[in-house]
């Protein structure tokens, strides 16, 4: 699809023309102190938040101070047992807005056998934004049009996840795979049926065997 190629491909060079001379670039330092303050502004009205005052914090201009001296580090044994635990149950705002739909399961370790990470609609929004941000990257380095009409294989986790009553667990790029934009479908590879394997070698067997009739651009 020839056309195809040509309409992506100059969609995704068009930010890259635009003069972004004039923009104010924030130092490292003032990037990490405009973040936290954005995620200070959002957990405010949180269990957690209300905690640790972190209305109060914003109202104080040395609030990372405050914030280093007052919010004590957490390793997951400590913040799940404290916090975490209740957003199994389907509690919201216990330490960020809205409930908890996701749990990404990570390999075990010697605190634990599995540990479940707390996947929020802003995070799967925030691995969207980074993706798309990814796929405009591409503008540098001119590929000619017919690179835009590949497939993208990603390999992943199972996107079958296992639902548990009011949240749903898996791997974290099952998680992120099964939330894929829709106009993403027609270049994801290896398709909706394979990805949903849970056994890794049926999985890859799968792959092979389609792999001859996919024309693959990037490997993710």
């Amino acid at each position: 699809m020839p056309l195809l190629g040509s309409i992506i491909k100059s969609a995704i060079e068009f930010p890259s023309r635009i003069p972004f001379q004039n923009l104010r670039r924030l130092s490292p330092a003032q990037t990490q102190q405009a973040t936290l303050k954005k995620l200070l502004r959002n957990a405010q009205y949180t269990a957690f938040g209300e905690a640790y005052d972190f209305g109060g914090m914003l109202k104080r201009r040395n609030f990372i101070d405050i914030f280093r001296k007052n919010v004590p580090l957490h390793d997951y044994n400590t913040i799940h047992q404290r916090w975490w635990y209740r957003t199994h149950t389907g509690e919201a705002f216990v330490s960020w807005p809205g409930k908890v739909k996701y749990f990404a399961l990570s390999s075990g370790t010697s605190e634990a056998s599995s540990k479940y990470i707390p996947v929020t609609s802003d995070m799967l929004r925030a691995i969207k934004r980074t993706s798309i941000r990814q796929i405009f990257s591409l503008a540098r380095y001119n590929f000619p049009r017919d690179f835009y009409e590949k497939g993208i294989l990603m390999l992943g986790g199972s996107t079958h996840l296992q639902y548990n009553g009011t949240y749903y667990e898996g791997d974290l790029s099952g998680i992120t795979t099964g939330n894929i934009p829709f106009w993403f479908q027609h270049f994801y590879k290896p398709g909706k049926r394979i990805s949903r394997e849970r056994d890794w070698t049926t999985k890859l067997n799968e792959i092979v065997k389609k792999a001859p009739d996919w024309d693959i651009g990037v490997i993710a």
